[in-house]
């Protein structure tokens, strides 16, 4: 990894990877005090400058974007990381010093100790329930827990304290109206970046809503793609009918409909990806990817705006009716669970029972993964959440999609493709969760937020949507072409480490190429984090060097 540029600044240099990131310094000599914001942000320099020079204590501000904000002092320096995660910030301890970054892979030849064996193995034990909130998956690496910020002061050790707590709660017509305009800025962010804007258009709620206001917020001479997948041979239905209902007919919004032959398959070419700092959610799904982002960026799109995590920030599932009930909303909460039993057809006790004893507190572990990992250490899905307090389910929720959406990020990057989040950003999440606990969803309502702060903008096809496709056929038609290739992966890093029994995940994968039920949400990220490691393993480590004594943090 080669540093491509760096700013002097008085914390030493600040340094990036690329030029894709938007830096913003200011200094007040007066105050003996200074800043950087690195990232997806639209902060004019006047704007910075007016808040760098306010009342101590400072705060980052909830502007448009994701970031990470420096400030420092002549007493210390603080690196702030957001309430999702959408920027982890990673540090490491070395002889003189502190060094940080956000990326755990590029400081991980500066702790030399390589991958996190148990970090692999919990991952692969609850993917669902693994919040690793303040360990990287690199031994001697540590990250910054969402909402918390690195205080770093000459030669004491580190200190992580909290700097960020979910906004109160408003009247619905005030949080509808705030989540509205929260979402046009963090459009206008992106749409500063380039002529030629791209977006995800899947036919949800959380991709339409985003493309259809770019398309709205959108300059003169700006141009908006939609891009919409789907399966060679489909031509209508489904997801593919609601995408449409969305642009048709409309002049602002270029709409690209890419189908998928078999060689863009789940589980095709899934190997040989660039390393990034945890295993990516759509590494199965690698092959789709890549044709999606050459496809905009044949038509001139470097910045591609992605849907992804509208639905841990929006969607409310059974566990919602525990929070209603700590609120003392208990008729309305056992209306929830009730609602919420008819949909999984599920009795309303054992949904009640569920809910109450989730599965998450005493997981089913694969039968692939191995004895000694499963019953070795703590409870896996408590081992690392020390740091977030048990009430901010928000929170805990969020840092996961974050974390993982960034390893997304990376991977995108070779093809020359930024990919943004929106919907991580921290002015939207705080504008989310301005919504009354009454307010964001049921079994009846659907992703309230969204349907009545965008009323105007969404169609009325789109308004009243409940649900959206799946993918599980492709998933099982790709598995079952490209099984011999998968099943030459269950005898590697994994195996080799004693974290699974090879034998055991040979059996899953070729009962579940046979087209019998598979929770692919616990099967694929056992296949995504050997190809992780693999890569890991197989690129050229980071190189590190002194440029002088007073550099000690780079980004």
């Amino acid at each position: 990894m080669k540093t491509q540029w760096s700013l002097r600044h008085p914390s030493g240099n600040v340094w990036a990877t690329s030029t894709a990131d938007r830096i913003q310094t200011a200094e007040m000599a007066s105050l003996a005090r200074w800043a950087v914001i690195l990232g997806t942000h639209d902060v004019a320099e006047t704007e910075f400058e007016t808040w760098l020079s306010g009342e101590k204590p400072l705060l980052p501000a909830a502007w448009p974007g994701s970031y990470t904000i420096v400030l420092g002092d002549g007493l210390g320096v603080s690196v702030f990381a957001d309430p999702a995660h959408a920027v982890p910030v990673y540090y490491t301890e070395v002889n003189d010093g502190v060094v940080w970054a956000s990326s755990s892979f590029a400081l991980s030849p500066l702790a030399g100790t390589g991958i996190n064996l148990d970090w692999a193995a919990d991952l692969i034990a609850d993917p669902a329930g693994f919040t690793p909130i303040d360990r990287s998956a690199f031994n001697g690496v540590s990250m910054v827990p969402p909402g918390y910020r690195l205080d770093l002061a000459g030669t004491h050790s580190p200190i992580v304290r909290r700097w960020w707590n979910p906004p109160p709660p408003v009247r619905p017509q005030n949080a509808s109206a705030g989540f509205r305009r929260a979402l046009e800025d963090a459009v206008l962010a992106r749409l500063s970046f380039g002529r030629t804007i791209s977006c995800d258009l899947s036919g949800g709620l959380d991709s339409t809503s985003l493309c259809l206001l770019s398309a709205r917020k959108a300059q003169p001479g700006q141009q908006i793609i939609a891009c919409t997948v789907r399966p060679e041979g489909v031509h209508h239905g489904g997801d593919l009918d609601h995408a449409r209902a969305a642009v048709d007919d409309r002049q602002d919004i270029r709409h690209l409909v890419l189908p998928l032959p078999d060689d863009a398959a789940p589980f095709v070419g899934i190997t040989g990806g660039p390393a990034t700092d945890e295993p990516a959610p759509s590494t199965i799904t690698r092959a789709r990817h890549q044709r999606g982002y050459a496809l905009v960026a044949a038509h001139g799109s470097q910045i591609h705006i992605s849907g992804d995590g509208g639905d841990a920030l929006l969607m409310q599932g059974p566990e919602h009716a525990l929070r209603l009930m700590k609120r003392g909303r208990y008729l309305r909460a056992l209306r929830d669970l009730h609602g919420w039993a008819k949909l999984n057809r599920v009795s309303p006790a054992h949904m009640l029972a569920d809910t109450v004893l989730p599965a998450r507190a005493h997981p089913n572990l694969p039968p692939w993964l191995e004895p000694k990992r499963a019953n070795g250490g703590r409870d896996p899905s408590r081992r690392y959440r020390s740091a977030i307090p048990e009430a901010d389910f928000d929170l805990a929720a969020l840092a996961g999609v974050g974390r993982t959406a960034r390893s997304d990020v990376q991977l995108a990057d070779p093809s020359g493709i930024r990919l943004e989040n929106p919907f991580l950003d921290r002015a939207v999440i705080d504008a989310a969760l301005r919504f009354p606990i009454t307010h964001r969803g049921s079994p009846w309502e659907y992703k309230p937020q969204i349907t009545t702060a965008l009323t105007d903008v969404l169609p009325n096809k789109l308004l009243h949507r409940r649900a959206k496709g799946g993918t599980d056929a492709d998933h099982y038609r790709g598995l079952r072409a490209n099984l011999t290739s998968v099943l030459e992966l269950t005898d590697g890093w994994l195996a080799g480490n004693g974290i699974i029994d090879s034998r055991l995940l040979r059996s899953e994968l070729r009962s579940a190429a046979s087209g019998r039920p598979t929770a692919w949400g616990v099967l694929e990220p056992t296949i995504a984090t050997e190809i992780w490691a693999r890569s890991i393993e197989s690129c050229a480590a980071p190189g590190w060097y002194r440029e002088c004594a007073r550099t000690r943090n780079r980004i």
